[in-house]
């Protein structure tokens, strides 16, 4: 009872005190109620807005605190450079306290990662609120899909060749598509640069340009500028897809842009790509049939190294009467699954690769590097080649190789030696001449001549670049240079190997109108005076002037000189000449003679062994157009 008399009198204390406290009206004062609806925006909207190119609109509630009788109030949208749009006002039902107002936008005008302002305002009169917002501002925009997967590698061998790290990103809304940063730094800019190449890769039934895909691992990618702005045609390479172009409208023509390997995540390992380099509106550099172009190796791969070499070293017969021929192949750490072949010299190598691979033509196993001996299939003589295939543990063909030699199993050989001739080369020699420099523009050297019995006028030249290597200490397969003189009018030499391997790769050479027969026919070449001439017992070739942005004429040039992927024009003194045997001077022999026994030539030679890049002499090209002077065709 005591209990319940003092809780009651701390209630009377504590009502006399807020009486007391109360006394001054102008001291509080009780909140008015606001009017209207009471409409507002709320306080936790975010302040930015992220748009989906997936979509065309997206919704901001409005609020409202009395909802006992429907009602329509005005907003007005602001949005810059009027990317948005939106209704001029929202309706509420009865009894409805939020209503969405519909925004909408042009989702291929969205461009990553770019956000606008924009901002709503509720413009009916007396329907907000103090305790909510009448206005909200945003912005608007695109979140980039695209997240990094780390560090990788970009490698280009045919017009700079060189090797760069970069940075490689993933499409998280598209996992099939990748942009690669950082190419730009290791080329010479000068153009539009583009920020970065994007690739995708293809599944069946995707459509680029067009062209539905059918098969799988092959590679899209969208154009790339690489900013590299040729000084001599004013404009900048571009790198295309295939189906940029006509020509590259079925995705057979795509098959050298691809996936080489995947991770165990399904990543891609590596890449390579097969572009056309081109200047709009002026030409360019088909590589889109050409592998090993550029390779582009993701995060985490290490690369297997299936590389393999392959140089014919002549026909070996056992005890037993068994005939081989013999060869010296390199082979790569993961080159263990290696076999080979010996079939006629125009069969293609890479037909014969899949057949291999498919089960379909018996091939030799070989078991590691050095010198290998690979039967010589009965009855088979004449022009030759040994094709060498790397596999990998799936049995997918990884790398071919091939060389040719001859043989004529015991019959007689087609070729026939008229003697020796003198050969004045400009072609193997300009390209390791010192640079700016005119001491080794030509080399004059005596040479033994055949000629073909079964088609009279096509001639070669035994080991003439053998000289050459020996002088530099460098790698030598024993190679023929043919020269077709059939028709006196229309001479050329068609590409082939020189023998000579300098540590880069085997050497080739070739005339200029033998290049260009690579795409078109004698006749239209000879239109053009792409072929050279015999005339009195010596073949001479026509020269081709390279100008300067002045018209100047700044070199000229007989001829193509490749390696690799990448090809230079060379004879560049313009002194080429085949002296047959019935045609040298009594005294040419001796001059040459004493010429090729100068010890300072070795010395000198191997001094200045190097090429010179393309920003100093070469320009290069790969089966372009036909054309007089140094004009190139566009497409």
């Amino acid at each position: 009872m005591k209990k319940n008399l003092y809780s009651l009198f701390l209630v009377l204390m504590a009502m006399a005190a807020f009486t007391a406290c109360s006394s001054d009206d102008n001291d509080y004062q009780w909140a008015s109620v606001p009017a209207g609806d009471q409409v507002y925006f709320s306080k936790d909207l975010p302040t930015q807005q992220a748009l989906s190119k997936k979509a065309s609109s997206f919704t901001i509630p409005v609020n409202r605190v009395k909802t006992d009788a429907a009602t329509t109030v005005n907003i007005a949208l602001t949005s810059e450079d009027n990317f948005l749009t939106a209704p001029s006002s929202v309706q509420f039902a009865a009894g409805q306290a939020s209503a969405d107002l519909v925004i909408s936008y042009d989702p291929e005008a969205l461009v990553y990662d770019e956000f606008k302002e924009a901002s709503l305002a509720i413009t009916t009169e007396g329907v907000t609120t103090p305790y909510g917002a009448a206005t909200y501002n945003f912005t608007a925009g695109a979140l980039s899909p695209f997240a990094s997967i780390g560090k990788g590698t970009f490698e280009e061998t045919y017009l700079w060749g060189f090797t760069a790290s970069v940075t490689i990103t993933q499409n998280q809304e598209n996992p099939n598509v990748f942009r690669i940063y950082g190419i730009s730094s290791a080329i010479e800019n000068g153009g539009d640069t583009s920020p970065y190449m994007e690739i995708t890769v293809c599944k069946p039934g995707d459509t680029f340009r067009g062209v539905t895909v059918t098969q799988n691992d092959l590679v899209y990618f969208a154009d790339y500028n690489t900013g590299y702005h040729h000084p001599s045609y004013d404009a900048d390479i571009m790198i295309y897809h295939p189906s940029k172009f006509t020509a590259g409208s079925d995705e057979n023509t795509w098959l050298h842009s691809r996936v080489l390997a995947y991770q165990e995540d399904g990543t891609p390992g590596q890449i390579q790509l097969g572009p056309r380099y081109y200047m709009d509106g002026v030409g360019g550099w088909n590589q889109s049939q050409n592998d090993g172009i550029i390779i582009i190796t993701f995060p985490g791969y290490q690369p297997k190294d299936y590389t393999a070499t392959l140089a014919a070293q002549g026909v070996f017969t056992d005890l037993a009467g068994n005939v081989f021929a013999q060869a010296y192949a390199e082979l790569g750490a993961d080159a263990t699954n290696v076999k080979a072949v010996v079939i006629e010299a125009d069969a293609d190598p890479e037909a014969v690769a899949d057949a291999i691979a498919a089960g379909e033509l018996e091939a030799f196993d070989v078991e590691a590097g050095g010198i290998i001996n690979v039967p010589i299939p009965e009855g088979l003589s004449g022009k030759l080649q040994i094709v060498l295939v790397v596999l990998d543990d799936e049995g997918a063909v990884k790398t071919v190789c091939a060389s040719p030699f001859e043989y004529y199993g015991g019959a007689a050989s087609p070729w026939k030696s008229i003697g020796f001739g003198q050969l004045t080369d400009n072609f193997f020699i300009t390209m390791y001449s010192p640079d700016g420099e005119n001491a080794y523009d030509a080399m004059t050297l005596d040479v033994e001549i055949e000629e073909n019995n079964e088609n009279p006028g096509l001639y070669r030249l035994v080991d003439p670049f053998k000289f050459y290597a020996d002088a530099m200490g460098l790698s030598y397969t024993p190679s023929n240079l043919e020269i077709n003189a059939i028709d006196p009018d229309a001479v050329y030499i068609e590409m082939q190997a020189t023998g000579v391997d300098d540590g880069d790769g085997m050497t080739y050479i070739a005339s200029t109108g033998g290049y260009y027969l690579q795409n078109y026919d004698v006749e239209t070449l000879k239109g053009y005076g792409y072929f050279g001439t015999l005339k009195d017992g010596v073949i001479t070739l026509p020269k081709f002037p390279v100008k300067d942005d002045d018209g100047n004429v700044k070199y000229t040039y007989q001829g193509i000189f490749a390696q690799g992927t990448k090809a230079y024009y060379t004879g560049t003194s313009s002194e080429f000449k085949l002296i047959m045997p019935e045609a040298v001077p009594a005294n040419a022999r001796a001059k040459a003679a004493k010429r090729a026994k100068a010890q300072n030539f070795a010395r000198h030679l191997n001094a200045y062994n190097k090429k010179m890049s393309m920003k100093e002499l070469k320009a290069v090209m790969n089966r372009m157009a036909p054309v007089k002077a140094d004009t190139m065709i566009a497409e």
